[in-house]
């Protein structure tokens, strides 16, 4: 009988064992990334927003050349001739991306990598910060300069630091972007570079509508002449570019529409500035497009 108790209580135990789930120490659940911007760039500026690991981006924009004043007879600009930029971007880590762009204007290619670098959570001002930097080539050598396109000369180097920031119940989105370039112009015959304060402001309707205006001022370094064929004229140095456009967001797609006095495209093209300062005379059609897949 004793016998028989022990190898009762000895099946008891085993059952009892087997039955208890293996503890294990609890992982802290992983926070999300604090998302702020509804794109990774504005019409010219990047925002702190990066893509995921493994996503592509595609985007083209168009700048027209000639102003909105031409009226009916040029379509209000929309005939062109046009300036273009067409770039491809790739989310490496989480956090991490590459974009690969080329401009029409100079035959202008660009290459760039994007960092979140830090995240700060609060009901108030939730802020976000990345860095940008990229080098450009400039492969059309204006006529005149002898210089093979392989010159160390033709390159530009730059880099951006953003800060974004939501404010009125996720409504109105603020970025400061902080910018410099090296070798502004290439057709200098000194080394030239400029130091400029992006910043932007884009007002959210709801997730598919919003308003935004852009301000590019230089701050210090180069403010001269930016269009070769312009040189020993003073009267067409560089001018801060202004933008102000909608955005409408969709499928997949967000589409901006805007007014700019900058035909510029690629990063070390627009924070140079604009070829005319801002007045009705010298608005052009512009927009960009981007498709995430």
């Amino acid at each position: 009988m004793k016998t028989m108790s022990y190898i009762l209580l000895i099946c008891l135990l085993s059952i009892s064992a087997f039955s208890q789930p293996n503890w294990k120490r609890s992982e802290p659940a992983k926070q999300l990334d604090l998302e702020l911007f509804h794109s990774t760039m504005t019409s010219n500026f990047l925002t702190t927003e990066t893509l995921k690991k493994g996503d592509w981006e595609y985007e083209i924009s168009h700048r027209f050349r000639q102003p909105l004043n031409v009226g009916f007879d040029g379509f209000w600009g929309l005939e062109g001739p046009v300036n273009m930029r067409m770039a491809i971007s790739y989310g490496i880590t989480d956090h991490f991306m590459t974009t690969f762009g080329l401009s029409n204007l100079q035959n202008h290619f660009d290459l760039q990598f994007r960092y979140k670098l830090l995240q700060i959570r609060s009901k108030t001002l939730p802020s976000v910060f990345a860095l940008r930097g990229g080098i450009a080539w400039v492969t059309k050598i204006p006529a005149g300069l002898d210089r093979n396109r392989l010159d160390t000369d033709n390159f530009q180097y730059y880099a951006q630091l953003a800060y974004n920031t939501m404010l009125f119940n996720k409504k109105l989105g603020i970025g400061i972007v902080p910018s410099y370039v090296y070798n502004s112009v290439i057709f200098s015959l000194e080394k030239q570079y400029t130091f400029t304060l992006g910043n932007y402001y884009q007002f959210y309707f709801n997730n598919k509508y919003s308003i935004w205006v852009e301000y590019n001022p230089v701050i210090s370094g180069y403010q001269g002449i930016i269009l070769p064929e312009n040189a020993g004229d003073p009267a067409k140095k560089s001018h801060n570019t202004l933008s102000i456009g909608i955005d409408v967001a969709t499928g997949g797609h967000v589409f901006h529409t805007f007014v700019t006095n900058s035909t510029r495209l690629n990063p070390s093209q627009y924070l140079v500035g604009a070829e005319e300062s801002f007045e009705f005379d010298n608005l052009k059609f512009a927009f960009s497009i981007t498709r995430y897949f």
